[in-house]
């Protein structure tokens, strides 16, 4: 007896072995494409001193204006973006515990009822009838026909995969949580520097309009001016007429700017989730000083600060677990099903402890006819494994090179900054040089045009560069992976 069990398993282990060999040797060959990608050791074009140590502040010790901090809070506790990446976190939440709880049997509770009659004529009909007429049957256990049919317990399903499908399922799942949850930090960072850029825009434009009202202003006595000496004969109509296209120009000027911050206005109310209004800012001109100060760190760092690039990452193991659970689909399998419960056709003695009856079924199958198809997914699954990689790679060449690039725009736009404050040094001492030439007749009014003209462009374009210079600093921190904390 012991000889046959053991010929029995042998031949059991043996047909297993036969079917894990002949389902893993027909795999498909796949294009294998390898995350080799060698992250440099300093950036292109950037001070080596500002990479020996990476300080990345939090958002809300790197914004130092109260009003913008303000700002920035009340956007993400509305914005819709950050509320919509928190519900795709809940989803792949919810898809995590359900790959988990996959790794235990599933247990229902059921009840059941139902009714059979069997034909005189049939197998069961007349063995039913045959066993009615037996003396080692008590009453209680005779069959009725027709034959109700009671059943009351629980029923329990386990599958145990092979070659770690269940499992790369599960880690597949917990790689997406993470990526949604990197995600959500990266629409905060596009979040934080989007508000930071709109309300420094915000007040570039303020600076801008009380530029260009000073001048409205100078324009406007300049004109009483002419229209005396026009009086007095010293000028002709002519040079009146190009000092009124002049102050109509800088008119002009004046309404574009107005529409153009209140449409900028709209924008960051939009963004803190509010419908238009007033936005509280500061009263005073954009400096420097508002700002943390930065060191650019190591590239490598990137890896630890960006969340696109480390969205991108999980999602590469996403993809790396899902693949090997496709390649797992064509390996055996196994479950187990069963019940135990009280089972019988005669309520009276349904919860009796001779109507307990219970059952254990285990069986192993593997894909025959379904290969293609499982076949079609693994390389399917193997290419999203591929467009990972190059995602990845991609992310992380824009990133360095974002790095950079943003540097360089700041360091370059700090440089216009000083030459245009010193431009406007020299013209608005012009300018008092050729009003008092103009007013005793060593000037004519097309040069005092001309400076006058110089100034107010010049200032624009020194607030201009304020501004990018900002714009440019502030895109430098999210570049770094600032903003999400």
């Amino acid at each position: 007896m012991k000889n046959k069990i053991k010929k029995l398993q042998y031949n059991g282990y043996l047909w297993l072995a036969i079917l894990v060999g002949l389902s893993s040797c027909t795999l498909p060959r796949l294009l294998q494409v390898k995350n080799e990608t060698v992250v440099p050791s300093t950036y292109f074009h950037v001070d080596s001193v500002l990479q020996k140590n990476q300080n990345v502040p939090q958002w809300r010790s790197f914004f130092k204006d109260p009003y913008l901090v303000a700002l920035i809070d009340t956007a993400i506790k509305n914005n819709q973006d950050m509320k919509i990446a928190g519900q795709r976190m809940e989803q792949a939440h919810a898809n995590m515990r359900y790959h988990i709880r996959n790794f235990y049997p599933s247990v229902q509770a059921g009840a059941s009822y139902g009714v059979t009659r069997f034909g005189d004529y049939t197998i069961d009909g007349v063995g039913n009838f045959d066993t009615n007429l037996s003396q080692n049957i008590s009453a209680e256990q005779r069959i009725p026909n027709p034959i109700p049919d009671y059943f009351l317990g629980l029923q329990a399903s386990w599958e145990i995969g092979f070659a770690g499908k269940l499992r790369n399922r599960k880690k597949a799942a917990l790689e997406r949580f993470k990526a949604s949850g990197y995600y959500k930090n990266y629409v905060q960072t596009q979040l934080v520097s989007g508000v930071a850029r709109l309300y420094y825009e915000l007040l570039s434009i303020d600076n801008e309009l009380k530029i260009i009202r000073q001048n409205l202003s100078i324009q406007e006595r300049a004109m009483e001016i002419v229209d005396i000496q026009k009086q007095s004969g010293q000028i002709n109509e002519l040079a009146v007429k190009q000092f009124q296209v002049q102050l109509l120009q800088t008119r002009a000027l004046e309404a574009e700017r107005s529409q153009h911050l209140i449409f900028v206005s709209n924008m960051l109310n939009g963004l803190t989730g509010k419908f238009p209004g007033e936005i509280l800012r500061a009263d005073t001109l954009i400096n420097t000083n508002q700002l943390a100060q930065l060191q650019t760190g190591i590239p490598i760092a990137l890896l630890e600060n960006r969340p696109d690039l480390k969205e991108a990452m999980a999602q590469l193991r996403s993809n790396e677990a899902d693949l090997q659970a496709a390649r797992a689909s064509f390996f055996p399998a196994f479950n187990a099903t069963g019940f135990v419960a009280f089972n019988g056709f005669n309520t009276s003695y349904l919860f009796n402890p001779a109507s307990l009856a219970y059952m254990g079924l285990g069986s192993l199958t593997m894909p025959l006819l379904n290969r293609k198809e499982l076949s079609y997914q693994y390389r399917w699954q193997a290419a999203e494994k591929n467009i990972a990689i190059y995602n990845y790679q991609k992310v992380l060449l824009q990133s360095v090179g974002e790095v950079s690039s943003l540097y360089n725009t700041m360091q370059a736009y700090q440089q216009v900054s000083n030459f245009k404050l010193a431009e406007v040094t020299e013209l608005k001492a012009a300018i008092n040089i050729g009003n008092d030439l103009f007013l005793t007749g060593f000037a004519n009014y097309l040069e005092v045009l001309m400076i006058r003209r110089n100034v107010l462009e010049s200032e624009l374009q020194y607030t201009n560069a304020q501004k990018q210079f900002f714009h440019a600093y502030i895109d430098l921190y999210k570049a770094m992976g600032g903003g999400w904390n």
